[in-house]
C-alpha cells in the first residue's frame, strides 16, 4: 500500500537511513538513466549528501549531473520497517574537493512501500545464529551471540557486536536459537542471512526463517502477545 508524507513525517523515514545505505537515482531529462550509489549523510531539512558515482567521476553522464537538474530517489529502508522509499530531488550541487560528492536537495514529500507480508515487532530476545555449514560464516565470528531486535512469523533481524564487516556476510543458511528466560530449552528456527549492514560497533544481520508461517507463529507465543503477529 503507497502513501504520500508530508513533513514532519518526512524525517522519520529519512533518519532510518544509514551511511553506507544503496541509494538508486533515475533521471528522464535530459536523457533515460538509472544509477547506483550511496548515502554518505543528511542534514535535516536541508540537504542529502550522497558518494558521486564512479561512473561520474570518470567523465560521463556530464550532462545529467548538473545543478538544478531532477532525480527520483529510491531507498531500502530494513530493520522492523521493511520499506522501500521513494522521492523526487533537484541536485544542489556536486563537489569534487577534497572528495566527490553529490548534493541533493531534502524531500518534501516521500512515498513508502511496505515490503513485507508479515510486520515485525520490537523485540530483545537473547539468540544464537549458527552457520548451518563451518566455515560460512567469518573467522571474526568468534561469538555468535546476540539479540533479536525485531521479530514476525516470516523472520527477524539479529544484532551482534563483531569486527566482522558487512560486506563478509553473503546469503548464508544458519540455524537460529531463541533463548527463553528461566529456561534451558531453546527454540530452534532455520534460516538464511539475506542481508547485512554496520550499525555503529554492531553488525545488523536481515534473516528469512525456512519454517511454515504458522509453525513461526505458534512458536513465537512464548514470546509475542500481540495476536496479529502471534496467531
Amino acid at each position: 500500500m503507497e502513501q504520500t508524507l508530508l513533513s514532519p513525517l518526512v524525517h522519520e523515514k529519512i533518519r532510518h537511513l544509514h551511511p553506507g545505505s544503496v541509494v538508486d537515482l533515475q533521471f528522464s531529462q535530459p536523457s533515460s538513466l538509472r544509477i547506483r550509489t550511496s548515502l554518505v549523510g543528511y542534514e535535516k531539512s536541508r540537504y542529502l549528501i550522497l558518494k558521486l558515482p564512479p561512473q561520474v567521476i570518470e567523465g560521463g553522464y556530464k550532462d545529467i549531473f548538473v545543478e538544478g537538474n531532477m532525480t527520483v530517489v529510491r531507498c531500502l529502508l530494513e530493520g522492523e520497517l521493511g520499506e522501500c522509499i521513494a522521492f523526487k530531488a533537484m541536485i544542489k550541487t556536486i563537489s569534487h574537493h577534497p572528495v566527490h560528492l553529490l548534493f541533493l536537495e531534502y524531500p518534501q514529500h516521500i512515498e513508502n512501500r511496505s515490503l513485507r507480508a508479515k510486520q515485525r515487532v520490537r523485540a530483545f530476545i537473547p539468540a544464537y545464529v549458527n552457520p548451518v555449514q563451518q566455515g560460512a560464516l567469518p573467522e571474526t565470528f568468534s561469538l555468535y551471540n546476540g539479540f533479536v531486535i525485531d521479530i514476525s512469523p516470516c523472520g527477524c533481524r539479529f544484532s551482534i557486536k563483531t569486527p566482522a564487516e558487512a560486506d563478509q556476510i553473503n546469503k548464508v543458511s544458519v540455524l537460529m536459537e531463541l533463548l527463553i528466560p528461566g529456561e534451558e530449552e531453546r527454540i530452534q528456527i532455520p534460516g538464511e542471512i539475506m542481508n547485512c549492514h554496520q550499525e555503529l560497533q554492531e553488525l545488523s544481520l536481515g534473516i528469512k526463517f525456512e519454517l511454515p508461517e504458522r509453525q513461526v507463529a505458534k512458536m513465537l507465543q512464548r514470546f509475542i502477545v500481540d495476536p496479529a503477529i502471534a496467531s
